[in-house]
């Protein structure tokens, strides 16, 4: 096999792992930082948390108004992290596999033109 289609294989190679840690970085970022973020602003599951800043929002609007930003915020704050990290690890596993299907004809086709020159190259040099 010839320099060239090594080099190509190797950028090919190299593009997949770029893909994959990509993916990664999403499932990491979508399992870890809302409930992370959630429960750094005070919504806890005991409820909202004295002295931290939903506390302060919540005295400062007063009543709570069913459906709002504030009401969702402080129902998935009751839920404890472990569930929430389960479940939005679900979600990032979808991500990710939606990910890589999406990145997998590209990839494939680039081996495809990588086998199809290296053979090329093969022939043309005996």
């Amino acid at each position: 096999m010839s320099s060239e289609a090594i080099y190509f294989i190797f950028l090919t190679l190299l593009t997949l792992l770029k893909e994959l840690l990509m993916s990664a970085a999403l499932v990491a970022i979508c399992t870890v930082a809302p409930p992370t973020i959630i429960a750094a602003a005070g919504f806890t599951t005991g409820g909202v948390a004295a002295g931290s800043a939903a506390a302060g929002f919540q005295a400062y609007m007063g009543n709570v108004v069913p459906g709002s930003t504030f009401a969702v915020l402080q129902t998935l704050g009751t839920v404890p992290l472990t569930t929430a990290g389960i479940g939005a690890a679900i979600g990032a596993a979808g991500l990710a596999v939606g990910h890589a299907a999406a990145v997998a004809p590209a990839v494939v086709g680039s081996l495809t033109g990588v086998a199809i020159k290296a053979v090329a190259v093969a022939l043309a040099c005996p």
